[in-house]
């Protein structure tokens, strides 16, 4: 993978972008040492391209002598303050995790509840009594589409992606 410079010739400040993830559709960000990461985000392109409005931009591709140069003698934009960006980026992918998962636990209560009410429904069900046959048919087709309907939850419950990240 190739990493990437955005360098402004007339600040001699640079940024560095480091590789593109086509997944995420972004670059990896700096990077910290502190915290051997990535910010993962374009929170410093972003406040670079802004500080430098009105100002020749280049990028520079890595493994290349200029890509060197600038690096050595160039000022590093923000510097300072990439490990609290790289700590605010993990921070927000850790809260997300956790968010995702309590969603996922969210729905896995809904399942059991589901499952729950329609066994209650089918219980109740099974023990009314039809006055005619045709209320009987009635309370057959019901208890069958009850019983369907379980048979569905149920398998949903026992698929082990269900049961995966609790």
């Amino acid at each position: 993978m190739r990493d990437y410079l955005l360098f402004c010739t007339y600040c001699s400040t640079y940024t560095l972008l480091h590789g593109f993830d086509k997944e995420s559709g972004e670059f990896q960000g700096e990077y910290s040492l502190l915290h051997n990461h990535y910010t993962g985000n374009s929170i410093v392109l972003n406040k670079f391209l802004l500080s430098h409005l009105g100002h020749s931009i280049r990028s520079i591709p890595s493994q290349t002598d200029e890509y060197r140069e600038i690096i050595c003698t160039a000022e590093h934009f923000l510097e300072d303050d990439i490990d609290k960006y790289v700590e605010e980026s993990k921070a927000r992918q850790k809260y997300q995790e956790r968010d995702r998962k309590s969603e996922r636990e969210i729905g896995q209560i809904q399942v059991y509840l589901i499952e729950h009410l329609l066994s209650h429904e089918l219980y109740t069900l099974s023990q009314m009594h039809a006055s005619t046959p045709a209320e009987s048919q009635v309370f057959l087709g019901q208890e069958l589409g009850f019983k369907k309907a379980l048979e569905l939850v149920r398998r949903v419950m026992s698929d082990k992606q269900f049961s995966a990240g609790s």
